[in-house]
């Protein structure tokens, strides 16, 4: 049986051929955008692709991020890439950014700085051009390195499985091979690779796992040490697939209204339930990455909680669990402001209040209850009242001292909201009708009012307030 691959001159370009063919980018009909920062590892990938584009491979186009971290020397990078790819005639797109005021205004290392703004100009520039993926230079180092560096930051098991060869989205060809393998590869081809000095400096954490840790492992306790961490990582990778699966399953199971369930929580394995709930903050934070096992322990110790608790977690979210259910959300920055924010409510016209804490309220005077009116007062959509014997309204947020006159007599804000079942965090902010310049609670989100001014069928002078959730455009 003949052979499937092309080359066989070289290993990589061997298993270049074969990563391609088994996700289907040995095609002339697809297009990879390859990351390449003019370094031996890219330099050499763009070069192998391009080969293998002629063979019938995919079509390729270069991209390259000028961080501006090194001045002068990250521009001649990118314009090494660019005569690189103008010789060969290879399309190639460009960004500069400015990293270094990046991470100051965000307070992050230079490193993940440049990541991030380096991962947003890949990904605008794969969808601007239509790239089926990324195909991006790390290889078995890489991928030992990146291990060994979460091991040494505490991480779990997802996190064992660094890297994918591909997720799809990005594509990493090289993941097998070691770093001399490519070196290896660009001696042979000629090439000139940039070196860029900030691989050297030992202040990075990655760098000394590269240039200390890693040799010394090698040296004194397993010269396959970057073999084993890379198989551990594989094996990794296999397991969090199927723990994926059915943390997915789970998770779906658990969603209730307002959260999760938490008797559903607690029936599942410590494991699951450190998934699900890693599943729930990316759901209702969008923020995957900024969840720890600290954070992940703070919810868990939730699900054991007597009546309601509370926990504080990152970037201004609160964690709740009350009436069987583990809620997460974001309380206001200016509560102050909230407090005492205030409209007074005429009543001789027709007008509308657009979005005050989320909802849009209309009002007007009417003469008499039509059926429909009827029905939207016992519904709940609306509260009507008699005019005249209504003192001035203001709309505004709860105050301390609240209270509501009901048909079992004078009883606390407080005392209701708990009633209710409302949570927490949404009393401050929950839209109120009161009276003015008073603690007397006319009317609150969810339907109840006050004994104050009842509509009977006698009722000829009418103040009607209906009220909708504003709707958020996506």
């Amino acid at each position: 049986m003949e052979c499937p691959f092309l080359y066989r001159e070289h290993i990589l370009l061997k298993n270049l051929e074969g990563i391609l063919r088994a996700h289907d980018f040995f095609n002339a009909a697809r297009t990879l955008l390859v990351a390449c920062s003019g370094g031996t590892d890219s330099l050499a990938l763009l070069d192998a692709l391009e080969r293998l584009h002629s063979a019938g491979g995919a079509r390729v186009i270069a991209a390259h991020y000028e961080h501006g971290i090194r001045g002068a020397a990250s521009r001649a990078d990118a314009r090494f890439v660019k005569e690189f790819c103008a010789a060969r005639a290879l399309p190639f797109v460009c960004e500069s950014g400015a990293v270094p005021a990046y991470a100051r205004t965000h307070k992050i290392s230079i490193e993940m700085a440049a990541r991030i703004c380096r991962y947003d100009f890949l990904h605008r520039a794969a969808k601007e051009h239509d790239a089926d993926a990324i195909v991006l230079a790390h290889h078995a180092d890489d991928l030992a390195e990146t291990v060994l560096l979460r091991i040494l930051r505490g991480t779990g098991p997802a996190g064992l499985a660094a890297m994918r060869v591909f997720d799809g989205l990005h594509l990493r060809p090289l993941l097998s091979l070691t770093r001399a393998a490519i070196e290896a590869y660009a001696e042979e081809r000629g090439l000139l690779p940039r070196h860029d000095a900030t691989n050297d400096a030992l202040d990075v954490w990655r760098n000394r796992i590269r240039h200390e840790l890693l040799p010394a492992l090698r040296a004194q306790y397993n010269p396959a040490v970057g073999d084993a961490l890379t198989r551990l990582s594989a094996l990794a990778a296999e397991e969090d697939d199927l723990l994926a699966a059915l943390a997915r399953a789970e998770y779906s199971r658990a969603r209730c209204e307002g959260g999760l369930s938490i008797e559903v929580l607690r029936a599942l394995h410590p494991a699951l339930q450190r998934r699900v709930l890693r599943l729930f903050w990316a759901a209702e934070t969008q923020a995957a990455q900024d969840f720890s096992y600290l954070h992940e322990e703070r919810l868990r110790a939730l699900l054991t909680a007597e009546g309601t608790a509370h926990a504080e977690m990152q970037g201004g979210w609160h964690a709740y669990s009350r009436y069987g259910v583990l809620a997460l959300c974001r309380l206001p920055a200016h509560k102050d402001a909230l407090e005492n924010r205030e409209i007074l409510l005429p009543f001789t016209r027709e007008y509308a209040i657009m979005n005050f804490q989320g909802m849009e309220f209309h009002i007007r005077c009417l003469n008499r209850m039509t059926a429909d009116d009827w029905r939207r007062m016992e519904a709940r959509e609306a509260v009507y009242a008699d005019r005249m014997a209504l003192p001035p309204l203001v709309l505004r947020t709860r105050r301390e001292g609240d209270y509501m006159q009901l048909p079992v007599g004078r009883k606390k804000l407080k005392e209701i909201l708990i009633d209710d079942k409302i949570p927490r965090e949404e009393r401050d902010t929950m839209p109120l009708i009161a009276l003015a310049d008073t603690h007397e609670i006319f009317w609150i989100e969810g339907g109840r009012r006050s004994t104050l001014a009842p509509v009977t069928e006698s009722t000829h002078d009418i103040l009607c307030i209906s009220y909708v959730k504003e709707t958020v455009a996506k």
